[in-house]
């Protein structure tokens, strides 16, 4: 076996296949035996006994012949991989060196190569947190939820468990706040309510004390209460000790509650509404005996459960669509068939992400057009660059470097430019979601669990491989396959780029515009939609009020106590400089909080086989509808006559009357709410898009504070000026009334109104930060493209204006040809956004996918800016002195 050594540098041992390995390990045991054999030959043996001797001493030949051959392949194998390292590294360290010599093209490919992977990662980051990410509860696919989302009530939680055996574990969830005192300054807590199987359900166990029991479902029982990790250290400074203590907790029916645990730290509340935290978890509480018919907890508003081991959402959908059948017919007539619908099983995960998960996929998918964008720029680049190393790469050839190697050491620095690109852009995928917003205004769920993980980082890693694929493959083909002879002659010089690279640099110039051009429109709909929906009229003035929400102590403040309280409200906040009219209602509006009850009208039948018709249902004060500016269209608004002792009225919204009684008066009509006595119609006000400006009026009625009293109410005060100026003024005049009343919320109602629009404001928002970000890419590619092309047509420009040619003439033609791949793109482009942008369909409102008034800006927009880009190098043809041109060349 030949000796292995270092070799001088710049020479190395000529790689060995594994016949050749093979037959010099056979080489080598023959020479052995032989040496062997004439030794002992001539110590006297004789020759056959002397070669039998040898062999003998040898051993097994064949084990032998093997173990010497794999030696020799794991030799050769490291020392191919050392020399491959070796080469890796020269080629990464010259490519390190070449982008020291050219740092403005340098910063401008990482620049352009960190916007498009920190994009990319940045949008991925969302959806791997929201879509991929499981949920973080032990196994996490055996979560379904009972859909569609409909009002329980516990003993329907208690039926659906029963009546489907895939369910190993069942919880009601809901959702109810809680007024704390005697702990500093009053504070209204949110609360999830749930049952004892919801530790069960979640796989989750207190960090201090203990769960729920079963027995703590009766009301007398009910009153413990385990409190979040971050409520126990912020508020009782993490003192082990109040396990046990009671504290003053009030609201669905106790004053005090017993905490008996603390919840972990790590533990994420399910199903929370975006941006809400729950501070506290208390038990769902029902009487003993009661029937589904006569059970009033109609408030349970979520209902999850654990499948049983092997069971499928399948057959739990299933089990559960029997049941609610059973339950209709058993008990329709009892609690009104509306009650109960018909209703299945989902998967937790998919019940929770599904309405968001083809807008994100569809996101996705624009900030990868925006990492092309930004490959094809990269790769012109590297053409234009390639074409001016045509001598060095010659020369380089010359010396003996293969077509190979000169290819494998400009993709090195391709690798190079996306390793570094692509660490810097992590940096901007950490920085872009929070420049966006996106988890405080984007109302996407899960955003609070946003964050950077091995899957993330395998995504950038995967992004920054496929970026080389994508803009350093070809220019390195190219650049590496021109004729050695002719570029060392300078023939390349005067040349220019070949016609094969021309046409290609053109066809990625037409591709990124037609790129810009998807996205550029993309964002055009979604803005044009945004304003479109901020232009409809919400029903309500916005303007200049202040919403304030209030949360008494319900145990305090119920019945008429209610109403003397917001009386002084009223009264002291009318009071106030700047004030003009002041009103409360119970539910803010513009949010997902609603009330609504089945009713039956005067002059209609129920309807056969049907259930009940339903209304939104509000409670309000007198001057309510003065100080939001809601029409009344007939009757009278709800003010002092309307008292507790007195007839029950309500007022009913446009479109309830036009429902109900078309075209006739409605003042003076009955409605009967389900369970309730009737009430009498004493006006008739304008409509209210009480949820989104994109959800139309839903039948309402309004009632009086004093006939349905209730402790939490948002008061509305119209200002002359700034309502938020009115903000510490107004927390004052409550303090001065009692000062264990909190104060939740006190916000313009503008901002309330635009907080319903955060999710469509926030997918506008994004993608025109990416269409802005296509139409910098883009314009800076046709720069970068015409600006080398006039370079390297300079003497050709010189002998047409030693010809006679005008400059005016020769620098409008080279303007036209730099736009020619522009006007290719705008085409192909628009109709990519014609196909593209049905995708965005249900984000859009009031614009069609095709919307042409869109499509012709975009490509107006578009267009003017890549002229612009072509036309700044185009100038440089104005200047061209044919005399020194000619001489240079």
């Amino acid at each position: 076996m030949a000796p292995h050594r270092k070799l001088p540098r710049g020479l190395r041992w000529p790689w060995r296949s594994r016949e050749r390995i093979a037959n010099e390990v056979d080489e080598e045991i023959s020479f052995h035996l032989e040496m062997r054999t004439e030794a002992l030959i001539r110590s006297g043996v004789p020759p056959r006994e002397a070669r039998e001797r040898a062999l003998r001493e040898f051993g097994d030949i064949g084990a032998l012949r093997r173990s010497l051959r794999r030696a020799d392949a794991e030799v050769e194998r490291r020392r191919r991989w050392w020399a491959w390292f070796a080469e890796v590294r020269q080629d990464v360290g010259f490519a390190v060196r070449s982008f020291r010599r050219t740092p403005g093209f340098t910063a401008v490919a990482l620049a352009t190569l960190a916007l498009g992977i920190g994009a990319s990662v940045a949008i991925f980051t969302v959806v791997n947190a929201i879509v991929l990410r499981p949920l973080p509860y032990p196994e996490p696919d055996r979560l379904v939820r009972i859909s569609p989302g409909q009002n329980f009530n516990i003993a329907l939680v208690d039926a659906i468990a029963e009546g489907a055996p895939s369910l190993d574990a069942v919880t009601g969830l809901s959702l109810w706040g809680l007024t704390l005192t005697g702990r500093g300054e009053p504070v209204q807590l949110n609360a999830q309510f749930v049952d004892a199987d919801f530790f069960r359900v979640f796989g989750v166990q207190p960090a201090l004390g203990r769960p729920f029991r079963p027995d703590e479902r009766d009301p007398a029982r009910s009153d413990v209460v385990l409190l979040s990790h971050a409520l126990w250290e912020g508020r009782f400074g993490g003192d082990p000790g109040i396990i046990g203590e009671r504290i003053e907790l009030d609201g669905s029916g106790h004053r005090t509650r017993r905490v008996i645990g603390v919840m972990p730290a790590d533990f994420t509340p399910p199903l929370a509404p975006a941006g809400e935290r729950i501070d506290v978890w208390a038990p769902l509480s029902r009487a003993p005996g009661r029937t589904i018919a006569t059970d009033s907890t109609w408030y349970v508003n979520q209902v999850v459960a654990r499948l049983a081991p092997g069971a499928t959402v399948e057959r739990a959908a299933a089990e559960v669509r029997v049941t609610m059948a059973r339950v209709r017919a058993e008990y329709g007539n009892l609690i009104g068939k509306e009650r109960v619908r018909t209703a299945g099983a989902s998967g937790l995960l998919e019940s929770m992400v599904g309405d968001v998960r083809g807008t994100l996929w569809t996101l996705l998918a624009a900030v990868a057009l925006v990492l092309l964008l930004a490959c094809a720029n990269l790769a012109n680049l590297l053409l234009a660059r390639g074409d001016r190393r045509r001598q060095e790469l010659a020369v380089r050839s010359a010396l003996g470097a293969a077509r190979g190697r000169l290819v494998r050491a400009l993709l090195a620095e391709s690798a190079v430019l996306a390793l570094v690109g692509g660490a810097a852009g992590l940096v901007l995928a950490r920085i872009i979601p929070a420049v966006l917003r996106v988890a405080d205004a984007s109302g996407l769920p899960r955003v609070g669990e946003l964050g950077i993980d091995l899957r993330v980082l395998g995504f950038a890693f995967a992004a920054s491989l496929a970026s080389v694929l994508c803009f350093g493959l070809l220019p390195a083909l190219l650049a590496s396959g021109g004729n050695p002879r002719d570029d060392l002659a300078g023939a390349g010089r005067a040349r220019g780029r070949t016609r094969s690279g021309r046409r290609i640099g053109a066809a990625l110039i037409a591709g990124e515009v037609a790129l810009a051009m998807v996205l550029v429109t993309g964002a055009g709909l979604l803005l044009s939609s945004l304003y479109a929906l901020r232009s409809v009229d919400p029903g309500l003035d916005t303007s200049d009020v202040l919403a304030l929400e209030l949360a008494p102590p319900p145990a305090e403040y119920g019945g008429d106590r209610a109403r003397i309280f917001y009386d002084q409200v009223r009264e002291r906040f009318a009071a106030l400089p700047g004030v003009r009219s002041v009103g409360a209602i119970q539910l803010l509006p513009f949010t997902t909080n609603n009330w609504s009850f089945p009713y039956l009208a005067e002059g209609h039948a129920p309807p056969a086989g049907e259930p009940l018709p339903t209304a939104n249902f509000r409670v309000v004060t007198p001057g309510y509808f003065d100080a939001v500016d809601v029409p009344l269209l007939a009757g009278r608004r709800i003010d002092e006559r309307d008292r507790a002792d007195g007839e029950a009225v309500g007022i009913i919204n446009r479109t309830l009357a036009e429902r109900l009684w078309p075209g006739e008066d409605a003042v003076g009509r009955t409605i009967r709410l389900f369970g309730s006595n009737p009430f009498r119609v004493i006006g008739v006000v304008g409509d209210v898009r009480q949820h989104s400006l994109d959800v139309e009026p839903r039948p309402e009625i309004y009632f009086p504070l004093t006939q349905w009293p209730l402790a939490s109410m948002v008061v509305m005060l119209e200002t002359d000026g700034d309502p938020a100026a009115l903000a510490a003024m107004a927390r004052r005049a409550v303090r001065a009334i009692d000062d264990d009343v909190p104060i939740t919320d006190a916000r313009p109602l503008d901002d309330v109104l635009g907080q319903s629009m955060a999710r469509r404001r926030f997918f506008a928002g994004v993608l025109t930060f990416f269409g802005a970000l296509a139409l910098i890419l883009g314009a800076v590619g046709v720069y970068g493209v015409t600006a080398y092309a006039v370079g390297a047509r300079l003497p050709e420009f010189g002998v047409r204006m030693a010809l006679g040619a005008t400059p005016r003439r020769v620098l409008r033609d080279a303007h036209l040809s730099g736009l020619a791949p522009v006007l290719l793109g705008l085409a192909v482009g628009t109709a990519g956004a014609l196909a593209a942008n049905r995708l965005l369909t249900s984000l859009l409102y009031g614009v069609g996918a095709g919307d042409p008034l869109t499509l012709a800006g975009a490509a107006l927009v578009l267009g003017s800016v890549t002229a612009l880009a072509s036309w700044l190098p185009a100038r440089r043809v104005g200047r061209v002195d044919p005399v020194t041109v000619l001489r240079a060349e």
